[in-house]
């Protein structure tokens, strides 16, 4: 008996329902993510943890739930794709779509510019990657995607959305990303969820296929979570001032933007550039060279922690990029 035969049967014999494989695969998983498991004096509180507790700053929050909308773009992307699909198309929801209620957040944590404030960390950028590959042309790679974000959501999820309305004082916009107003019992939701799990039209190998996809969507997740908590509360700048400073630098002086970066930047090569976000060290930009988008980040001549010391720095990053271009 293979493996993977005896995880897709119960003890005695008799197939274990696909959903409960899914489940009981990924229970490792859910556990390393879950705040309340493992407890130790050596671990060090992250973005759940302090959620919970109440001392995740808003910033923090609002960056967490900036990393979230590159992901569920991704993944909505995926689900239009496969909406008339015959085996990826039964979990397509409407009532699950998320993009709406980040969109509507986002705006109410940072203002009308908020798009120009949130970019991809490298690990949501490596999430972002795994779920457009996986998903490029199996409808599994869907299903396991789905799975695990939506079906978290209805589940921890709301436990975080509490958590976020009593901490942030949030009625509604904040968040809404939580909030499944169209689905009036998620406990029953997740039952038909399941149970369209067990029935699917799947081989053997897909299904294993997608238990092992799920526990690389965990990965991906832990990754970004991880990515987050390293850097919780070292920004002095909000995330409402950096959208605020990034739609001006990249609306109204795009072109000093392109000469800091093929300056200061040291990308003489750029065609093209935007600002994509700052903090108290330093400074970072997307430079495109030969038709791709390359990270630049230039350093402050010293720590910045006020709004009013950005401009006079950028004003010298331009000066001094554009002295080092004339001289060749």
């Amino acid at each position: 008996m293979t493996a993977h035969t005896a995880a897709a049967n119960g003890p005695s014999g008799t197939a274990t329902p696909f959903s409960k494989r899914i489940r009981e695969a990924s229970w490792a998983r859910h556990q390393g993510l879950d705040p309340s498991a493992g407890e130790s004096a050596d671990r060090t509180p992250g973005v759940f943890d302090r959620l919970f507790d109440g001392s995740l700053r808003l910033d923090d929050y609002t960056r967490w739930h900036g990393q979230q909308y590159f992901v569920y773009e991704a993944l909505e992307a995926a689900g239009e794709r496969f909406a008339d699909d015959p085996v990826a198309g039964p979990f397509v929801f409407t009532e699950l779509s998320r993009m709406h209620t980040l969109e509507a957040d986002l705006r109410f944590l940072m203002g009308p510019k908020w798009r120009s404030g949130i970019e991809p960390l490298p690990a949501t950028r490596a999430y972002v990657d795994r779920i457009d590959d996986a998903c490029a042309e199996w409808p599994g790679g869907y299903i396991a995607h789905a799975y695990t974000r939506y079906l978290g959501d209805l589940s921890g999820g709301q436990a975080f959305g509490e958590a976020a309305r009593r901490h942030y004082g949030f009625d509604g916009a904040g968040a809404s990303f939580y909030d499944f107003q169209d689905i009036k019992s998620p406990k029953a939701f997740k039952e038909e969820y399941r149970a369209r799990l067990d029935a699917a039209d799947l081989s053997e190998a897909d299904r294993d296929r997608i238990v092992e996809e799920v526990l690389v969507a965990y990965d991906h997740n832990g990754a970004v979570l991880a990515a987050l908590s390293a850097v919780l509360g070292t920004n002095p700048f909000s995330p409402a001032v950096i959208a605020a400073v990034c739609h001006h630098m990249n609306t109204d002086h795009a072109a000093d933007t392109l000469v800091i970066c093929r300056g200061a930047g040291g990308r003489p090569e750029a065609d093209a550039a935007r600002m994509t976000g700052f903090d108290g060290e330093g400074a970072d930009f997307a430079a495109a060279v030969d038709g791709a988008e390359v990270p630049v980040r230039i350093a402050w001549a010293a720590p910045l922690s006020e709004r009013a010391e950005v401009r006079p720095e950028i004003v010298r990053l331009f000066t001094e990029s554009k002295g080092l271009l004339e001289r060749g």
